[in-house]
């Protein structure tokens, strides 16, 4: 199709991809005329490294007691399915543990992800005179899990002080009833 000026000032016969790279900037863009992002054909992948692909989040709702060192899950789990086995899933956790009068408690916090463990930590607390105390535990993680699978990351805890602990979904605090729900959000970060 031939090229024709028109004399309403307009240009037809110019086919997709017919303008030279580089012709059109942002100038020449109508106001809104971009709504989101053009990532191309190779989807998230030609993103730069860092950029936050996707976000999981899940809570849960019921309440765990937790008695022995064997590593029980609180019931807090998500899912994700990374875009390249090159990319990272930062794994962001809040649990709220609740250990009432209990003294010298030991406890350990981990991350299970299909029976591989990236991440673990012991706590110790000494709550002396205090009566049903209650705390938010959380982990910042950022693993590497190599698969384009679906991969569920599930926090578990285990005790070995022979005191129960528990893992509340719903948190209320004394006074003035504040609420505070345990929650485990996934992102993934492209490698």
């Amino acid at each position: 199709m031939a090229i024709t000026i028109n004399g309403s000032g307009t240009i037809g016969g110019v086919s997709v991809g017919g303008l030279p790279d580089g012709i059109v900037d942002t100038d020449m863009l109508a106001s809104a005329a971009v709504t989101s992002a053009k990532v191309g054909s190779l989807g998230t992948s030609n993103l730069p490294a860092g950029s936050v692909l996707q976000v999981v989040q899940s809570s849960y709702a019921t309440n765990v007691q937790i008695t022995t060192s064997t590593y029980t899950s609180t019931g807090l789990t998500a899912s994700i399915t990374p875009s390249s086995a090159s990319n990272k899933i930062l794994v962001l956790a809040n649990v709220n543990v609740y250990y009432g009068s209990q003294n010298n408690i030991i406890f350990g916090m981990r991350i299970n992800r299909a029976g591989s463990y990236p991440w673990t930590n012991y706590y110790f607390n000494n709550v002396g005179s205090v009566v049903n105390l209650m705390n938010p535990y959380g982990i910042n993680y950022l693993d590497s899990p190599s698969t384009t699978s679906s991969t569920t990351y599930t926090i578990e805890f285990n005790t070995t002080s022979g005191a129960s602990i528990y893992s509340y979904p719903n948190a209320q605090y004394a006074p003035g009833g504040n609420q505070s729900q345990s929650t485990m959000t996934l992102m993934e970060i492209a490698g």
